[in-house]
């Protein structure tokens, strides 16, 4: 009977541990863990001067501005119209001159020009832009006129002169004017004539104008224009822009070719005539004063105030709200108009 209950008692704890090996044999499998990589969306790098996308090998490099002159038998300038910021303002004579800005050198036309002197005034401007500064010669100083060269040397500008020669210069002789409307560079050989000066090529951003960018194209203001006219002072004419809403960009002919432009942003400055002695006579320079003031900010067809200072070399400008300024996308053409010898801009509805 013992053995009976024994025989039992094993069947059963057999039959017990089979079922126990088949339940665990059947469990489901736990599920494999899964990987999921994070992964960051790619912000390509933002031109400074337009908000728009900027070469990678461009990034973070030092801008640079080249003076290019403004006669009539300069006209049409090689490369008009590429820079990221044309400036422009009045020298002497009642003529105006420009300082084309880019961010990167890489962008330059291989042809640009006709390069012109260095005058005080646009040295200073270049230095809003931490930019190395192209000039073919330049003004010294006279009587109670402080030149271009000397400013460049008292401000430590990084400039890199025409009047040098080099395989960064050249003539461009097509054209039946003057040898001093042919002076040109070859943007190819800039960054080799750099490294030979050894010139820092890594930007300072604690040194250039910090510009906003809309997201999207937004009026500057309420302030209709169409049409806008602008005076640098009594002495020079007018440069005129139209306003196309097929590209919302502000046309000018001026230069002898169609140029265009998202942004105007117009400076009022105030502007001093010193008359100095020149070769056996004399000229009248004009100088810019860049410590303060109020202008004008134009795109997408309408105009707003704006005021702009200069604070430890920093150029800001803001807008009515006292706000800095936020432009839209694209070029910009930045104008010098006198505070005190009748400089204007007129805003024009249709």
């Amino acid at each position: 009977m013992k053995k009976r209950f024994k025989a039992i008692i094993a069947i059963m704890m057999v039959l017990v541990m089979s079922v126990a090996f088949f339940a665990c044999s059947k469990k489901e499998e736990e599920p494999a863990e899964t990987t999921t990589e994070s992964t960051t969306a790619y912000i390509p790098p933002t031109n400074p001067f337009t908000g728009n996308e900027i070469s990678e090998s461009a990034d973070g490099k030092r801008p640079v501005a080249i003076v290019v002159e403004n006669h009539s038998d300069a006209r049409p300038q090689f490369g008009i119209g590429s820079a990221d910021i044309t400036c422009e303002g009045e020298v002497e004579g009642g003529i105006s001159r420009m300082l084309w800005v880019y961010a990167d050198s890489s962008a330059i036309p291989d042809e640009v020009g006709p390069l012109r002197s260095a005058r005080p005034s646009f040295v200073e401007f270049s230095q809003f832009f931490d930019a190395v500064f192209v000039h073919w010669g330049g003004s010294h100083s006279k009587g109670n006129y402080v030149g271009g060269y000397e400013t460049i040397s008292a401000n430590g500008v990084d400039d890199i002169d025409g009047m040098n020669g080099g395989a960064l210069f050249g003539r461009n002789k097509t054209r039946r004017v003057s040898s001093e409307h042919t002076g040109v560079m070859y943007a190819k050989e800039l960054d080799g004539v750099m490294d030979s000066k050894g010139y820092r090529k890594e930007i300072n951003k604690d040194n250039i104008v910090a510009l906003d960018f809309n997201e999207n194209a937004t009026p500057a203001g309420e302030t209709p224009a169409s049409g806008v006219n602008v005076k640098f002072s009594s002495r020079t004419d007018t440069r005129k822009f139209t306003f196309s809403s097929e590209d919302s960009k502000y046309h000018t002919n001026d230069w002898d070719t169609d140029v265009s432009f998202e942004n105007l942003i117009l400076l009022k400055a105030d502007s001093t005539y010193i008359t100095a002695p020149y070769k056996n006579s004399s000229t009248t320079y004009l100088n810019y004063s860049w410590t303060s003031g109020s202008g004008t900010y134009v795109s997408d067809g309408k105009a707003c105030d704006i005021t702009w200072s200069v604070t430890d070399g920093k150029l800001s400008i803001k807008d009515p709200m006292g706000s800095p300024i936020s432009l839209n996308k694209g070029q910009s053409y930045i104008g010098f108009v006198s505070a005190n010898h009748e400089g204007s801009v007129d805003c024009l509805s249709e």
